[in-house]
C-alpha cells in the first residue's frame, strides 16, 4: 500500500473503533480518527505511552514520514533523528504504518 491507502485506511478503521497499537519500545496507546485526522490517546493497557494530552497526526506530516518506513524497519542509524525533525508523533506514526 501507498502512504494514502494506509492513511485512508487509518482514518476509516480509527472512526470505527479505537485502534489499539505499540510503540517500537512497546508502549501502547490508542489511534482515533474523527474522518479528517488522527489522535494518539493513553491506552487502557499496559506499559502505557505516558499522553499529558491527546496528540494529533495530520495527513501532511503522515505522508512526509511515510518513506521513511522501510529504512526505519531497517534500523538504519539516525533515521529517528531524521523521522522526528519532521514531526514529533514519528513513533505513533511508524506504529501505525506498521500496523497496516
Amino acid at each position: 500500500m501507498d502512504a494514502e491507502e494506509v492513511w485512508e485506511s487509518l482514518i476509516v478503521s480509527g472512526s470505527e473503533k479505537p485502534i489499539e497499537l505499540k510503540t517500537k519500545t512497546g508502549l501502547h496507546f490508542n489511534l482515533v480518527s474523527n474522518g479528517k485526522h488522527l489522535t494518539v490517546r493513553q491506552s487502557n493497557r499496559q506499559p502505557s505511552s505516558k499522553l499529558k494530552s491527546p496528540r494529533t497526526i495530520y495527513k501532511d506530516n503522515f505522508i512526509k514520514v511515510f518513506p521513511y518506513y522501510p529504512k526505519w524497519l531497517a534500523h538504519e542509524k539516525g533515521i529517528s533523528t531524521e523521522i522526528t525533525a519532521i514531526t514529533g508523533n514519528a513513533s505513533y506514526i511508524m506504529a501505525a504504518i506498521n500496523d497496516r
